[in-house]
């Protein structure tokens, strides 16, 4: 519970120092552009799992202190994800980024990042319906030679 909530407040000190320290910290162009690229090809990959219920695959993007704030607002660690993808409680037909709304800052020399974006659901989540629009905040880092997220925010958009 403890490393929980320090895992939370260390992200939520990130999220707000980052924009103060992004000229300080923001890596190289190229540094950044291949980031970058693997940010959004990890993405992909990470979509294509949740929607296949591919739970070792899924698993391998999620760090050990990975934690989700959902649109409800409730914070859900990374075994119960788990446990609500094993049961199928959630599950995805879609999972669609708006590409003109994808934002990635990289910095720690290319090996943290923080993804935004508009995303598209259509799903069940915690077995109930789950479709619409929302903010996705995802923090990633790079560990063992692969990108996983530390943590990550939906906040639904209401028109």
């Amino acid at each position: 519970m403890i490393r929980n909530r320090l895992c939370l407040l260390s992200f939520l000190t990130l999220i707000l120092l980052a924009p103060a320290a992004a000229t300080a910290q923001e890596s190289s162009s190229a540094a950044t552009s291949k980031a970058e690229a693997e940010i959004r090809e990890s993405i992909r990959l990470y979509d294509e799992a949740l929607r296949r219920a591919d739970l070792p695959t899924v698993e391998r993007y999620w760090a050990a202190e990975y934690v989700l704030v959902n649109p409800e607002g409730e914070r859900v660690s990374r075994d119960a994800r788990i446990a609500n993808l094993r049961e199928s409680r959630t599950s995805f037909d879609s999972l669609a980024h708006a590409p003109d709304e994808e934002v990635i800052h990289v910095y720690m020399d290319g090996n943290m990042a923080v993804y935004t974006a508009r995303l598209k659901i259509e799903g069940r989540y915690g077995s109930h319906p789950e479709h619409g629009e929302f903010r996705v905040l995802a923090m990633w880092i790079r560990r063992d030679g692969r990108w996983q997220q530390l943590a990550t925010q939906l906040t639904p958009i209401h028109k």
